[in-house]
Formats: structure tokens, sequence, C-alpha cells
């Protein structure tokens, strides 16, 4: 697995926790780590942005 692959199936995973979670507090704190793990991927190359933040470059 390389590090991009890693960091999008981490993604994955924290997406799927932020909806299942009950409480808003942890719903939100997955969501914001998926957003991470996202930028990780990208970066890394496992995965493209459709519009990139304006602060990406």
């Amino acid at each position: 697995m390389t590090d991009g692959s890693y960091f999008a199936s981490r993604e994955e995973h924290e997406r799927a926790l932020s909806r299942q979670a009950a409480d808003c507090r942890a719903a939100e704190a997955h969501a914001e780590m998926a957003e991470r793990y996202e930028a990780l991927a990208t970066i890394f190359g496992a995965k493209r942005l459709a519009s990139p933040p304006i602060d990406y470059l």
C-alpha cells in the first residue's frame, strides 16, 4: 500500500465514522480528520481534488 492509498482509505473510514456518530461533536471531529486525510491523499497522488481550496498551492 502506498502512502497515498493509505491516506485515501483513512479518509473513507473517517467519513464513515462521521456519518455513524451519534454525537455531533464526534461527527465534526471525524469529518475534520477526513478532510486532513483527503488533503494528504491528494498530496501523495492517490486522489485529485475537483476544485482545490484557494490556499492549496
